[in-house]
This record gives structure tokens, C-alpha cells and sequence, in this order.
């Protein structure tokens, strides 16, 4: 049972419908899912979100699928169940291969390719205790060709995978039946 329900959108106000309809369109989503409707009881917090998600996980230098991987490892890894099928959902939805998904889900040291195997163990170190961050984890990155730009965008992808996380743990939030479709 959730802490928070969500707030439906006949319900809800004008312009926290304005950010579920946002929300939807632009992450290809049937309508929108729990996250946002739950958030939707403070049309700043929902609003908040909403640009986060925008800003830090859909746009950016890094393709959208590498950084909803790193919430997936993320979220598995902080136990946040409705996190982790959510963006096992967008990970499918952009079309990440089955076997692929199953590695990051099983274990990250088992992904094939290096450079993302390192991005995803680096946005997990971060998210665990970003002052164990060492200048050989940087550098790891820096051998792949990653620039400070896109070291930023996981970091970021990092802080935010923790705040969605939480609201998804304090709020109680029930996965979407619409994450089995996706």
C-alpha cells in the first residue's frame, strides 16, 4: 500500500496535468506512470522532477539507453524495486538486447563491453559513496574517450538515480502495470 497515492489526472490541477502530459509524450509512455502522478500532490516537486528527468537523463552527449542502464545497476543495487522495472521497462523500450539487460542485471562485471561496463561500475560507485571517487576512476573513463562533459552527465545520472529512488522508497510506490508492456 503506498504512503503517498497518486494523484490522478482528473484530479489533479491544470498545470500538474500540464507536466503529466509532458511527462508521457515525451518518454513514449501509454500515459503517465507513478513517479510523476505520485509527485503530482506538489506541482513544484512534479515540475522538478519532470526538468531533472528532461535535462539529466533524456538529453545530453551520452545515448539515453547507456544512462537508464546506469539507473537500472543503480536501482538494483539500492533495492528500489519500482526504480529498477521501470528502467528495465525504458531499457527495453529503447531497445536494449535481451542478453545484454540479463548481465547488468546479474552482475555489471559481466557486461562484454568495457567502456560500459566502466561507465555503469563508475555511476555505482559514485551513487554508493561519491568521495571514494579516485583519480584512477576518472581516468578509466578518460581511456575510453570520455570527455569532463560526459563524466558530468554520469555523475549527474548518478544523483538523480538516488533522488528517484528515495521518492520511489518513501512514497511506497507500486510499479505500473504498463512496465510489463513496455
Amino acid at each position: 500500500m503506498p504512503n503517498i497515492p497518486i494523484l490522478p489526472p482528473d484530479k489533479a490541477p491544470k498545470e500538474v496535468n500540464a507536466v503529466y502530459e509532458e511527462f508521457y509524450r515525451r518518454m513514449s509512455f501509454p500515459s503517465a506512470p507513478n513517479f510523476i502522478t505520485t509527485q503530482g500532490h506538489s506541482s513544484t516537486v512534479v515540475r522538478g522532477s519532470w526538468e531533472a528527468v528532461r535535462n539529466v537523463l533524456v538529453t545530453g552527449v551520452l545515448p539515453r539507453w547507456h544512462k537508464e542502464m546506469m539507473f537500472v545497476a543503480i536501482s538494483k543495487d539500492r533495492e528500489c524495486r519500482y526504480c529498477t522495472a521501470a528502467h528495465i521497462a525504458c531499457c527495453r523500450m529503447l531497445g536494449v538486447k535481451p542478453e545484454l539487460l540479463e548481465s547488468l542485471v546479474r552482475s555489471v562485471s559481466t557486461i562484454p563491453d568495457p567502456k560500459l561496463r566502466d561507465m555503469i561500475q563508475f555511476a555505482l560507485k559514485c551513487s554508493r559513496d561519491p568521495k571514494a571517487l579516485t583519480e584512477p576512476d576518472y581516468e578509466s573513463l578518460r581511456q575510453h574517450g570520455l570527455n569532463t562533459s560526459e563524466i558530468m552527465e554520469i555523475i549527474a545520472m548518478s544523483a538523480f538515480a538516488v533522488y528517484a529512488n528515495i521518492i520511489a522508497d518513501a512514497t511506497a510506490m507500486e510499479a505500473d502495470p504498463m512496465f510489463n508492456t513496455l
